[in-house]
């Protein structure tokens, strides 16, 4: 947590939308974000600072100026990141008031259907542009359950929704009103590590690998970051989970598998790439794959073998996940088991 003096706060969804769009990142250079094992419980509002946007920017610019550099500046990058967004992200709202004309009697309705608790769900979810406050999304409700993959289809010519409806879903922000849920529990009351680190596996167009470490070693910092007690070592879970997701074919050998598996993510290309940025996310077992356009830098065929694996991810080892995909292809969206247009 910063120790900074407390400045002006900027809204969390432009800085997202600032870093998911900068043109200047080197492509396939993008990084995994550790965070602090910290309660939230005990941090202090008065002693959370926003990070500085410039630095985030910088920090972005400066990568790949060699490997114990850019792991620093990849971990600069990231905390800010989190730093800013959570210190900028609004809170849920209380429950409306009740009406004399019967709402009182529709939401009762509404609360018995969300008691059952999906593994991911979003109720009457409002966010709105902390400048024009205009409304970005208004009144957004979703249910998504375990042992299923939804395809939530946005609108292609507003990419303003498409990011917010992105960070929404990762808790990067979080609404102003209404609530976003992982079974019973608010994403907002769990920390960024448990979040990130053990329910949620996200999968970004940028900032989800890091460029300059190896497919194997991809997976390794991502599960030593979560800070989760595993069953095998690190380094055997991350060449299973590689071959799993068909990095590392079952017919290589042993070495074979593990020269391929040492590769340099920046070299390796868009379908291999899309493989571990599979395997990462699911690297800490979560209950939820969360996916923002994972064909984008495919073609046809390519993009089917991906969609392929992550449809088949909502069958865990030890559980049954959900997979959720967000995109603006309907082909993508209805690839998936189920269909969630917000296009209307």
């Amino acid at each position: 947590m910063s120790n900074q003096e407390p400045q002006e706060r900027t809204d969390p969804v432009e800085e997202l939308d600032k870093l998911m769009t900068d043109e200047s990142a080197e492509p396939g250079m993008s990084y995994t974000i550790e965070y602090d094992d910290t309660d939230r419980a005990d941090a202090g509002a008065d002693d959370t600072a926003a990070a500085d946007p410039e630095a985030i920017a910088a920090a972005a610019d400066d990568a790949g100026t060699g490997d114990e550099e850019a792991e620093a500046v990849a971990n600069t990058a990231a905390a800010a990141l989190d730093e800013t967004l959570h210190a900028g992200a609004g809170t849920t709202s209380a429950d409306k008031p009740d009406d004399a004309d019967g709402t009182d009697d529709v939401d009762d309705v509404d609360d018995s259907v969300f008691r059952a608790y999906p593994m991911f769900s979003m109720r009457g979810v409002t966010v709105a542009d902390a400048k024009t406050g205009e409304h970005i999304w208004n009144d957004l409700s979703m249910r998504c359950e375990a042992g299923t993959s939804y395809g939530v289809l946005v609108d292609a010519h507003n990419t303003r929704q498409h990011d917010t409806l992105v960070a929404l879903m990762a808790s990067f922000a979080h609404p102003a009103e209404g609530s976003v849920m992982t079974k019973a529990t608010p994403l907002h009351d769990l920390t960024p590590l448990e979040l990130r680190g053990h329910r949620i596996g996200v999968l970004l167009q940028q900032f989800a690998l890091r460029g300059d470490l190896s497919a194997a070693a991809n997976l390794e910092y991502a599960m030593d970051a979560s800070n989760r007690n595993y069953l095998k070592p690190i380094a055997v879970l991350a060449q299973e989970l590689l071959t799993r997701v068909g990095f590392a074919p079952r017919g290589d050998d042993n070495a074979t598998q593990a020269e391929r598996s040492r590769a340099l993510v920046r070299t390796l290309g868009a379908v291999d790439r899309a493989r571990v940025m599979v395997a990462r996310a699911i690297a800490t077992d979560p209950d939820i794959v969360l996916a923002d356009e994972p064909t984008a830098t495919l073609d046809e065929t390519d993009a089917a073998t991906i969609l392929d694996l992550l449809r088949a991810q909502v069958h865990g080892e030890s559980k049954q996940r959900t997979v959720i995909v967000v995109t603006t292809d309907p082909h993508v969206a209805g690839a998936m088991d189920e269909t969630i247009d917000l296009t209307h």
